[in-house]
């Protein structure tokens, strides 16, 4: 009898399991727990950097708050809300966003009709990839 209660509970546990990943809770759950995790994990850090040293941890370069800001721009543009969640609480951004027109401003970039379609980062993924085939093209018709 303790079998088979057992196999109903496990039945009843996975049966919640698949309806909280179908519903998209099980997605969030699990993100603010990586979230909650990683904010204990930094404050650890923290504390013990700063007994170690006095300066705490080295604070991160313009350039790479930036790019985090990107990073953030173009996982929220795509839906990824629990993966930025993460990433922000990891790479202890700001909770206030830098708009678009601000990251625009930063990366040097205008930003019209036809690149306000994607997400920043990928304009300038886009942009790049579009220099280097010219540059390409440019060197192919020298030889040619």
């Amino acid at each position: 009898m303790g079998d088979k209660q057992a196999a109903t509970e496990k039945e009843l546990l996975i049966a919640i399991k698949d309806l909280l990943k179908k519903s998209g809770h099980l997605n969030k759950l699990q993100a603010e727990v990586r979230t909650k995790v990683t904010e204990a994990l930094q404050e650890r850090r923290i504390v013990t950097s700063s007994n170690d040293q006095k300066n705490g941890p080295p604070l991160p370069t313009d350039e790479v708050l930036l790019v985090n800001e990107l990073v953030r721009e173009y996982l929220e543009w795509n839906g990824y809300l629990y993966t930025s969640s993460v990433m922000s609480s990891e790479a202890a951004l700001p909770t206030e966003k830098k708009t678009r027109g601000q990251l625009c401003t930063e990366v040097g970039v205008r930003d019209d009709e036809k690149s306000s379609a994607l997400p920043l980062l990928s304009n300038i993924v886009a942009a790049y990839t579009e220099r280097i085939k010219r540059k390409i093209s440019k060197i192919n018709k020298k030889d040619g």
